[in-house]
């Protein structure tokens, strides 16, 4: 009686261990994992080296003492070692992100935003995903600069071309945003083909930002080509909007970056409301001056349009010109106007997102996140035993069935239960093969 009892007791003793290690129903816990954690886990993990669930919690026990470089070798062993990791991964990420690798953090958080399961996790993640993807655009146009003098005599990447924000010579002010808007057209387009790799919007507009260069200094063909090479793009396309008597006329260049030369790009005029049309004529007189043939699926793809609904176009082109400067509550008003405009206009849609994401993460810490992570994980991995199974552990530990008599537990040990990597969760860690133990109480 006294061994089953003694058995019954250690089995509630370890409880809150079962409930990190058992599959099916575990959760692996975090709220309990402080700086002072750290040499215990340490310790834990010299014994089980192997083991993800206290790679994990070791790993989150350096990030909170902000022992950085040690929290990113453990994290990102841990998330090599299984995709599925995926608290290992968004840890990894904040690691990563705070570190200023915003490289690393995006890949992080891109992993664990395919794995999770939870829609507040996955939006924490996604949120800092669109915050890190400015901040490392910000920061590699910063890169860029300070190595000017060793960018510019290195070769471009070949095929990779850039399109800077075209400018406006009109004088309707409802029009000008158009130039911001037709420009991400012309960037749409011209990925279409094979033979290009075209870098976004986003890449030459950071640039132009940390050049401090004014729109009118955009249209100038040597600011053209020292962008492209910082941005280590072998072509540049500029080019400007003007509007007059209600027909828009695009021209454009392509400016090679090596030499500065420039070549006839491409020129077209339409209506206003003919908008889409005339942008496909600009796009494929681009194509044709720079002598590349386009096959009959990639001419299709160009020739799809984005939205038919103008006032619709010219409120999203009036978001990307917010976005740029900032104004990201202003943006996204905008492209939800966008979206009202056309429901079925999905850039809108999407750019809204991404304002909103950005505005989100920018108001929140990597703390914050964490709080965030620790508060969710549980129901992100399946949660632990419930009460039901505590009090039949609870009643074991005294040899007692629920009526009051004593009895002798009957204790069966069922085979090992290999579990599948990400059982129950995108996020919880895998664990090992497990064993049950089953404790039953015989009715007197």
């Amino acid at each position: 009686m006294k061994t089953f009892r003694r058995m019954g007791r250690a089995l509630v003793a370890g409880l809150p261990l079962a409930a990190v290690a058992c599959g099916g129903g575990a959760s692996l816990q975090l709220s309990d994992v402080t700086p002072q954690s750290v040499p215990a886990l340490q310790a834990a993990r010299a014994q089980r080296p192997d083991d993800a669930m206290t790679a994990t919690r070791l790993g989150v026990g350096y990030f909170r003492a902000n022992q950085l470089p040690e929290a990113r070798a453990v994290l990102d062993s841990a998330v090599q070692r299984d995709p599925q990791n995926g608290i290992a991964a968004i840890y990894a990420g904040m690691t990563a992100e705070s570190q200023g690798d915003f490289a690393a953090a995006r890949t992080a958080y891109e992993q664990f935003v395919a794995v999770a399961k939870t829609n507040e996790l996955r939006s924490a993640a996604r949120q800092r995903l669109a915050l890190v993807d400015r901040r490392e655009l910000e920061f590699s146009a910063r890169q860029a600069l300070a190595q000017e003098a060793q960018l510019s005599q290195t070769p471009p990447e070949p095929n990779t071309i850039a399109v800077m924000p075209f400018g406006y010579t009109g004088v309707n002010e409802e029009v000008r945003p158009l130039s911001r808007g037709f420009a991400q057209l012309v960037v749409t387009d011209l990925a279409r083909s094979r033979q290009l790799r075209v870098l976004e919007r986003e890449r030459m507009q950071a640039m132009l930002d940390e050049m401090r260069m004014s729109e009118q200094g955009r249209t100038d063909p040597q600011t053209a080509a020292r962008s492209g090479k910082l941005l280590r793009a072998a072509r540049v396309v500029q080019g400007s909007l003007t509007d007059q008597d209600n027909v828009l006329r695009a021209t454009g260049a392509v400016v090679d970056v090596n030499t500065a030369a420039v070549s006839p790009g491409a020129d077209a005029a339409l209506p206003l409301n003919r908008l889409f049309d005339m942008e496909k004529v600009f796009v494929f007189d681009l194509f044709t001056s720079m002598g590349i043939t386009l096959t009959d699926a990639e001419r299709a793809a160009i020739n799809q349009r984005p939205t038919q609904n103008l006032q619709a176009f010219l409120a999203w082109s009036r978001g990307l010109e917010a976005e740029d400067r900032g104004d990201f509550v202003g943006a996204q008003e905008l492209y939800n106007q966008a979206s009202r405009l056309d429901p079925s206009f999905s850039a809108a849609a999407q750019s809204a997102q991404t304002v909103s994401d950005i505005q989100q993460a920018s108001s929140q810490s990597v703390s914050d996140v964490d709080a965030i992570v620790a508060a969710n994980v549980g129901q992100e991995s399946g949660g632990g035993p419930g009460d039901s199974q505590r009090d039949a552990l609870a009643n074991a530990t005294d040899g007692t069935n629920p009526g009051g008599a004593n009895t002798t537990p009957e204790t069966r040990v069922e085979p090992p239960v290999e579990r599948k990597p990400g059982d129950a969760t995108g996020t919880d860690i895998p664990g090992r093969p497990t064993a049950t133990i089953r404790i039953v109480i015989p009715r007197p």
